[in-house]
């Protein structure tokens, strides 16, 4: 690796990978540290040929076309500015290599996504009888949690494998690779990322409620796997004892997770249940029992009057509370 003390500072080359027999994307970081970077050069040789193009300072990537099939290269990136530039390391990439190209994913349900891709075979006249692939993903966001550290790697003969067992509305980064006859893997394809589909969201979480005469408050937590974008919570309840059908109530998921039924029947006791939808529909319901309070379970209300006196000599202020009488004289002279 390039030894750089200098001005602009050192980009850190991610990726040089070959799309085509005469392509490649390369990828960076931008440095973190030095003045302030004006552009990229990225430099790239066949050992004979120095070749170098230049990219603007807001970009990270860039493809370069038009390479010489079955050639080997070396690649590395300048960070420049107004005074010094700083070089990253050089990568190496071999144009005999056997590749998967052209790689497209896509989702057939909340759990499974389908690849495809193209084999673009060596520059060498052998014929690979036994060649594999390896297809390896990796679920790097998830669009309603936090994110989910799932890996995964599947060996197939032909240039299509199905993907399963995926987490939900989540999107994964998949790659490709041939993997000879002796069990050498060749460079990994570029990365291609999809998102599986939504499905009904899990169970809510932490339900409680707030118990009151002839209301009850509840609250809760949004699913743990809500699987898909919450479009909306659903609060049914009846009396325990009852069985008549429960009594439905939609509350939006943009607007709050909590509701108040009112006009409840004193001193009963409720079954509430939440449930949350996800477009594809709704998840297992969340269920808690609760009771209102009775009248004479609620303790007598504080009765407080404030009487205020005002004379030539002093100010009386008297507070009376259950029947007690309290007074404080303040004397002004």
């Amino acid at each position: 690796m390039t030894q750089c003390l200098l001005v602009a500072g050192c980009p850190d080359l991610l990726l040089v990978v070959q799309t085509s027999a005469t392509s490649v994307i390369v990828e960076w970081s931008q440095p973190s540290g030095g003045a302030t970077v004006t552009g990229y050069v990225v430099h790239y040789s066949d050992g004979v040929n120095n070749m170098t193009e230049r990219v603007p300072a807001s970009f990270t990537s860039h493809s370069i076309t038009n390479l010489t099939r079955c050639s080997d290269y070396t690649f590395s990136v300048e960070a420049a500015s107004e005074h010094i530039s700083g070089l990253s390391r050089t990568v190496e990439l071999s144009g005999t290599s056997e590749l998967s190209v052209n790689v497209t994913a896509e989702a057939v349900s909340s759990t499974v996504i389908s690849v495809q891709w193209d084999h673009l075979r060596a520059c060498s006249p052998v014929s690979h009888l036994s060649v594999k692939f390896s297809v390896k993903y990796t679920a790097v966001f998830s669009a309603v949690s936090e994110v989910i550290n799932q890996t995964g790697e599947l060996i197939v003969t032909s240039t299509e494998a199905m993907l399963t067992g995926l987490t939900p509305y989540t999107n994964y980064s998949i790659t490709v690779a041939v993997v000879n006859e002796m069990g050498n893997v060749g460079p990994y394809s570029y990365p291609t990322t999809n998102r599986t589909l939504e499905d009904v969201p899990g169970p809510v979480g932490a339900v409680t409620a707030s118990p009151s005469l002839s209301q009850v408050t509840l609250t809760w937590e949004p699913p743990l796997m809500p699987n898909g974008i919450i479009i909306a919570y659903e609060v049914s309840y009846r009396q325990t004892a009852s069985s008549e059908p429960e009594t439905r109530v939609n509350s939006s998921a943009l607007a709050t997770n909590f509701t108040t039924e009112s006009n409840l029947e004193e001193a009963t006791e409720f079954i509430f249940s939440v449930r949350a939808y996800t477009r594809v529909g709704p998840g297992n319901a969340s269920s808690l029992t609760v009771a209102t309070l009775a009248a004479d379970s609620i303790p007598t209300l504080i009765k407080t009057a404030a009487i205020f006196g005002i004379g030539s000599g002093a100010a009386l202020i008297g507070i009376i509370t259950f029947g007690i009488s309290i007074a404080c004289i303040v004397f002004k002279r």
